[in-house]
């Protein structure tokens, strides 16, 4: 499926939306996920992972033609901040706290993207 600039701008646009979303919402308290595990490790842990892993992807299909490294680099640097700011912004919301852990989660998940994402991005070259 081909996707025009003007929709991956779209896909964009809701996809931090909705992490912004979920990182202001007040849980009232609600510690379930903190306590719940899948394949050994907290729940909420692997939803952060997860979450961001789109991001690399969504830079890619943005930046697809643009045959640079720096643009690689900039998408990386700029998800890192993004997953750093969703974390810090919940030091405002109540019943949320900033989580160096979440934030190393957050960050993995770039990674992890970038990792999926990056040997398409350098054969373009």
């Amino acid at each position: 499926m081909k996707f025009s600039a003007r929709m991956i701008n779209w896909l964009i646009i809701v996809y931090c939306s909705v992490i912004l979303l979920i990182s202001v919402v007040s849980l009232n308290g609600s510690t379930a996920l903190n306590k719940s595990k899948t394949i050994g490790l907290r729940t909420d842990y692997l939803l952060h992972v997860l979450l961001f892993i789109p991001w690399m992807v969504l830079a890619k299909w943005r930046l697809k033609g643009i045959n640079s490294n720096i643009y690689f680099w900039f998408a990386l640097g700029v998800g890192i901040i993004f997953a750093g700011f969703s974390e810090v912004v919940q030091i405002f919301v109540p019943d949320r706290s900033f989580n160096v852990i979440d934030l190393l989660a957050n960050s993995l998940g770039i990674v992890i993207g970038a990792l999926i994402v990056g040997w398409g991005w350098r054969s373009a070259r």
